[in-house]
């Protein structure tokens, strides 16, 4: 079994019609023969995905300056998907917006959304950005939604730096060693640092920071329980276009949610239990401005507890 592997991945590599899971879980086998934990770790995350902690996200797997989208009111005129530039966000909303996103998804799942002509995703510091411009602009105006939007192309581009990345190792590999032998730990080790990085001798992990699609880095503030709060505060708000009954029924989920969050010693599990009652009665009740001020808060809080700020 030993003997082929590495003639085989040769073999295959350039095979346009092999699939990149399969050739992964080659090079899985070849770090367990020749014991390259760097080439296990970084084939093993790129086959199930990169955890929800860490910074260690491959480059090839962030985009950086992500294009957004804009749904707004203005008086009696409603626009839609306005491609908006990040100088046109005000100052103190542009805090919120990261630098970057980090795409953790395993390959398998990105070949299926590399498929879609465009991506429009969410974001918990896009939601932040939308609260804190929405209390700078006049009457009648309102920001109803932020999101980034992505082309399906660059998912494609992180699969074809994969498999470029696999290409380059087992080239370097198979010009050093015979086929029919296995090469050293060293020369695995070193092959991975040149091609992915020294990250991958230790540990793979993820960004903080979850959005629809991917998650990310920051040289922006990052979110707080006290931002989650005043997007549960924006729940409310909304709330207030519904019938009484309803209303009151947003606004004691809003408190119960908000109590959870914020007493001392708060559980992650009994807030996300109360963050999916508050998302499954607006849900219910319907609404835009109520479901994407819900959608918002309920992205931070996953954020937050992604991050460890509840016990």
């Amino acid at each position: 079994m030993t003997e082929p592997l590495l003639r085989s991945l040769r073999e295959v590599m350039l095979d346009e019609t092999e699939s990149l899971a399969g050739l992964l879980r080659k090079c899985l086998l070849l770090g367990a023969e020749t014991g390259s934990e760097s080439l296990r770790t970084w084939a093993r995350a790129e086959l199930k995905g990169y955890p929800p902690e860490g910074d260690d996200v491959p480059a090839y797997r962030k985009l950086h300056g992500v294009p957004m989208v804009m749904d707004s009111m203005s008086g009696n005129t409603w626009a839609k998907g306005q491609n908006l530039a990040l100088l046109q966000v005000p100052a103190k909303a542009r805090e919120y917006v990261p630098e970057f996103i980090s795409f953790v998804q395993p390959v398998e799942e990105l070949a299926q959304l590399a498929q879609q002509k465009h991506l429009n995703f969410g974001h918990a510091g896009l939601a932040m950005a939308q609260t804190v411009w929405n209390s700078e602009l006049g009457p009648y105006q309102s920001v109803v939604s932020l999101a980034f939007v992505v082309p399906g192309s660059f998912l494609s581009g992180i699969l074809a730096q994969v498999r470029t990345n696999l290409v380059d190792m087992i080239a370097d590999l198979t010009a050093s060693t015979p086929l029919t032998e296995l090469p050293g730990r060293a020369s695995v080790d070193a092959a991975v640092r040149e091609h992915v990085g020294d990250v991958y001798n230790t540990t793979v992990l993820q960004q903080s920071g979850p959005t629809a699609i991917g998650r990310q880095s920051s040289a922006n503030p990052g979110l707080s329980i006290a931002d989650a709060v005043t997007l549960l505060k924006e729940v409310a708000k909304a709330a207030n276009q519904l019938e009484q009954s309803n209303q009151a029924d947003v606004q004691a989920a809003v408190r119960d949610l908000e109590a959870a969050m914020t007493t001392e010693g708060a559980e992650s599990g009994e807030v996300l239990r109360r963050t999916g009652k508050l998302r499954s009665l607006t849900e219910k009740l319907g609404g835009a401005a109520l479901t994407a001020a819900t959608s918002s808060v309920v992205s931070a809080i996953t954020e937050l507890a992604l991050q460890g700020a509840f016990g």
